[in-house]
């Protein structure tokens, strides 16, 4: 018979799958290269401990998941898979290749929090080297030791990059760089980015100017390097893993939802200057043209020949519209005008009124109401932290059931569970999950159904419920309680309904 659950049977889980690549079968994943797939599924490779301790396609150990849950396994997977940083930043080898690569020390390195903090930090610093490089391309600020300390230090960022790529395809294989996916998209720039940037315009190109004696230090060569600050995009990734940055991931998600509003706002602003320009043109610059015709004085004429330099034009009139947006100081043409027509500040104050007082403070308000929703219902962070949460208490008992289930039976006996307390190992692990010595009795008797034997579905099920504080256990041991009062005042029932 299969695994069962308060007594239920099971259904064994149908195999799915899921956006991300992995087959979704009750907790059995299977790299996308078994299954013959190229893209990288980019969340559930983050846990290594969970990939190495679920079993593998093939196996014939499917996964218990506590109350139940098993239909939830692939909902919850693809909402840790498709995160939201993959829209905004790149997910640079968060996929999972072979089983022998990935299981390996390398492949564990390279997935590892510590690892993708030293790469960025490397991009960071090599970002800095970069404007040293561009401050000095226009001024000589710096003296000839600078220059070639920061020349050494760019050969040793080209370094550590290609290291990196050649780690990532050991690892993750080539197919992570292939542009059929958004997340692939990202990986193959920055692949690009390292070998144009760095492999050929740091490398290549001056050793063939050595060679040929052409002058590689100026030119389309040397500025191209410049691109190399787009890694800084590869920052999210640490920024949305890392607890530490959660502010900043908050800042650059928000920025992130807010590109649409962004974009009609700048529509909407240009449309609005954009009317008020042709208004302008029509009265206030042809009534200065008008005047400037005029017999006046020359300090006058001179003043109004600014203005019209000022304002003489759609483009121009435009820009001295969004310098009154901005409240960039534009009371000083504004006054001038007033002093030839008295009307114009009609004009002015209802653009400010329109533009600066409504729009502006609209949009804030806008912006403000989408970054406190994002705040306050951060789904995927929150399925992200759940899910693992759930996936580290899920292999923990599994390991437990498997370390008290001596005799390889699938099923504890009285006597292979209360050994356990008597080993100073196993002791110390129920220790860990808040279980003394004098618990053992009882806790059998809560986790089992009544057969004298506990299942891994009965083990998961009832020691996932009463893991945590106190109040836990003493809810779980009191509905236990009431279920076997029940049972017996049923019992009872049923033979006195029979006796009569």
């Amino acid at each position: 018979s299969g695994p069962t659950v308060r007594g239920e049977p099971i259904a064994p889980a149908s195999r799915s799958l899921g956006p991300s690549g992995v087959e979704e079968q009750g907790g059995v994943c299977c790299t996308l290269q078994e299954k013959g797939l190229e893209a990288a599924p980019p969340g559930l490779a983050d846990d290594a401990s969970f990939c190495e301790e679920t079993p593998r396609h093939g196996r014939e150990e499917p996964e218990e998941t506590p109350c139940g849950a098993v239909a939830q396994k692939a909902s919850s997977g693809r909402r840790l898979s498709n995160s939201s940083v993959e829209s905004l930043g790149f997910g640079f080898g968060m996929g999972m290749s072979g089983s022998t690569a990935q299981r390996s020390f390398l492949g564990r390195v390279v997935r590892s929090l510590p690892f993708e903090s030293f790469m960025s930090a490397c991009i960071l610093a090599n970002c800095v080297t970069v404007g040293v490089w561009a401050h000095q391309l226009v001024t000589s600020d710096f003296s000839p030791e600078v220059e070639r300390f920061t020349e050494a230090l760019e050969h040793s960022f080209v370094a550590i990059f290609l290291v990196e790529l050649l780690l990532k395809v050991k690892v993750y294989g080539c197919g992570m760089f292939k542009p059929g996916s958004p997340n692939n998209r990202s990986n193959f720039v920055d692949m690009m980015l390292v070998l144009v940037t760095g492999l050929l315009f740091t490398w290549v190109v001056p050793l063939c100017a050595l060679i040929f004696g052409f002058d590689s230090s100026a030119g389309a060569f040397k500025t191209l390097t410049v691109l190399r600050t787009v890694r800084l995009a590869r920052l999210v990734r640490v920024f949305q893993r890392s607890p530490l940055f959660r502010e900043a991931w908050m800042l650059i998600r928000g920025l992130g939802d807010s590109s649409r509003t962004l974009l009609w706002t700048c529509l909407v602003v240009f449309l609005v200057t954009y009317v008020f320009a042709i208004v302008g043109l029509a009265t206030l610059v042809t009534e200065l043209q008008a005047t400037r015709q005029r017999e006046i004085d020359a300090a006058d004429a001179a003043t109004i020949d600014e203005l019209l330099l000022l304002l003489g034009g759609l483009d121009r009139l435009m820009a001295a519209l969004v310098q009154v947006l901005l409240g960039d100081s534009f009371h000083a043409f504004t006054a001038q005008i007033q002093r030839f027509i008295w009307w114009s500040w009609v004009y002015f104050y209802t653009y400010i009124s329109i533009a600066v007082v409504v729009l502006m403070n609209l949009v804030t308000a806008i912006i403000v109401e989408n970054a406190m929703e994002v705040s306050k219902a951060d789904h995927d962070h929150m399925a992200s932290e759940k899910e693992s949460k759930r996936k580290k208490d899920l292999s923990r008992l599994r390991k437990l059931f498997k370390s008290l289930d001596t005799d390889g039976g699938g099923t504890l006996s009285w006597d292979e569970f209360k050994s356990s307390f008597d080993d100073p190992d196993m002791a110390r692990q129920w220790m860990v999950l808040d279980f003394q010595q004098e618990d053992c009795e009882e806790l059998f008797r809560l986790l089992d159904d009544g057969d004298g034997e506990i299942t891994i579905a009965e083990f998961m099920e009832a020691l996932s419920r009463m893991t945590g504080a106190a109040q836990a256990k003493d809810v779980f041991r009191m509905q236990k309680t009431l279920e076997k009062v029940q049972f017996a005042i049923d019992a009872t029932a049923a033979r006195q309904a029979m006796k009569r």
